[in-house]
């Protein structure tokens, strides 16, 4: 009776985790394994963030996805998806080779360009006062460049570039041979609107082909990788992009709980100063919860 008893237990034990959800992010190799495929088949793709309760639910077809863990319905760990410019078609069926074209020159070396842009929706929490907070905090500890191209404030990190190989095997900086603004700064904020909404954040590692802009849909962090030589064109990405997950979005359920500002002690006087200039996009609230307000 015992030895039944024990394996009634067993089994009852095993059916319950066969039965339980497993988390989207329990494999977080497996879930960022490159795939694609040329089915068109509907997916319904769902992410929940977890401290703010907020949901997104997309509808899209499976031959936009690029990553294995998005080819099949249900909870994921993160979305990503393989557009081709500017169409906006299916990146992940498209070969290889035809993703990108050795047509741009980096110095007098020829150097590959990609045709697709990359699109990915995390489970990370988005608020308002994020990215203000994140320029103020660049703002006091980084250069800050005077001038703003293309509307955007730039920062120097002050790391060192990198070098490049020329065609007679010399090597030349990468700052003398990349265009304005990205051999002056590789970190950039979007802050000239007054409304949360607009702003945008944009990283280009120094000497890289590629930037990342990073917004924002329904609660969650977005980021959208382009070429570095479009830089002056982000709006075009932003706003494509937008438009493009906003129209395969079925369902949005706004977060119950803001994300949680943290508090500053001690903070430096020029991350005080920033934060209360941005006051209107930050509010008053976020700030006295930050420890920052007046």
């Amino acid at each position: 009776m015992k030895r039944l008893a024990t394996l009634l237990t067993i089994l009852l034990l095993s059916a319950r985790m066969a039965c339980a959800e497993v988390s989207p992010c329990e494999n977080y190799q497996l879930a960022l394994a490159y795939a694609r495929t040329v089915d068109p088949a509907t997916v319904t793709l769902t992410l929940d963030e977890e401290q703010t309760k907020a949901e997104i639910e997309l509808k899209i077809a499976r031959n936009y996805t690029a990553i294995f863990g998005n080819q099949t319905s249900g909870r994921q760990c993160l979305i990503r998806l393989e557009l081709m410019w500017p169409s906006l078609m299916p990146g992940g069926p498209v070969p290889g080779l035809q993703k990108r074209i050795r047509d741009r020159m980096v110095g007098d070396f020829p150097a590959w360009r990609a045709l697709t842009i990359d699109v990915t929706i995390e489970r990370q929490a988005w608020a308002d006062w994020m990215l203000p907070a994140g320029y103020c905090g660049m703002r006091s500890r980084l250069a800050e460049l005077p001038g703003r191209p293309f509307g955007l404030r730039a920062f120097d990190d002050g790391i060192k570039w990198p070098s490049h190989v020329q065609g007679d095997r010399t090597y030349r900086n990468m700052q003398e041979l990349m265009p304005y603004p990205l051999n002056s700064a590789n970190h950039f904020y979007f802050i000239d609107s007054n409304s949360p909404e607009d702003m945008i954040s944009i990283s280009c590692t120094k000497g890289a082909p590629r930037c990342g802009l990073h917004g924002h849909i329904g609660g969650f962090r977005t980021t959208t990788l382009f070429n570095s030589e479009d830089i002056e064109n982000w709006r075009s990405y932003r706003d494509s992009v937008r438009q493009f997950l906003m129209e395969r979005t079925v369902r949005s359920s706004p977060a119950l709980q803001p994300p949680n500002p943290g508090r500053h002690t001690d903070p430096a006087p020029a991350l005080v100063a920033c934060m209360r200039e941005m006051e209107g996009s930050v509010g008053s609230e976020t700030l006295r919860r930050m420890g920052l307000g007046k």
